[in-house]
């Protein structure tokens, strides 16, 4: 149901990344290697906010991506407030994140570990992920 009213927004299909199209794949890895450092603790993610999200900045940042190493153990609620807190969106605003156009469903025992697993890009080693907004009722 939820695939279904991404279709209806037109939130699918956006899996272009403007941070793989502003650097060379050798360029993405040695940022990599840089800021991993052979950690094995740490990801690094690129997000982006999807072309058709309304989402409105607080902080005024103009970037269109963010980079960012996170520890693998974290949850993805607690990568959902991060976006929120680093990004410059209202805590208080409705967001949901995909990697791939698949929905990553919020539940308390996913880490981003099982995301980057499942999601990772191969080339790179970056977890790619979209944020948009969507509406609540009640």
């Amino acid at each position: 149901m939820i695939q279904k009213k991404l279709n209806v927004l037109g939130l699918v299909n956006d899996n272009e990344f403007e941070y793989k199209s502003k650097f060379t794949l050798e360029q993405r890895q040695g940022k990599y290697q840089k800021v991993i450092n052979n950690s094995c603790e740490r990801i690094l993610v690129v997000l982006e906010k999807h072309k058709k999200a309304q989402i409105q900045k607080q902080n005024g940042k103009s970037n269109q991506y963010q980079l960012f190493a996170i520890n693998k153990n974290k949850t993805l609620v607690e990568l959902m407030h991060y976006v929120k807190q680093n990004v410059g969106i209202d805590v208080s605003a409705s967001i949901f994140l995909y990697c791939n156009n698949q929905l990553l469903m919020m539940r308390s025992d996913i880490t981003v570990g099982s995301i980057y697993e499942t999601y990772k890009n191969t080339e790179d080693k970056h977890l790619y992920i979209k944020y948009a907004n969507f509406e609540t009722f009640g």
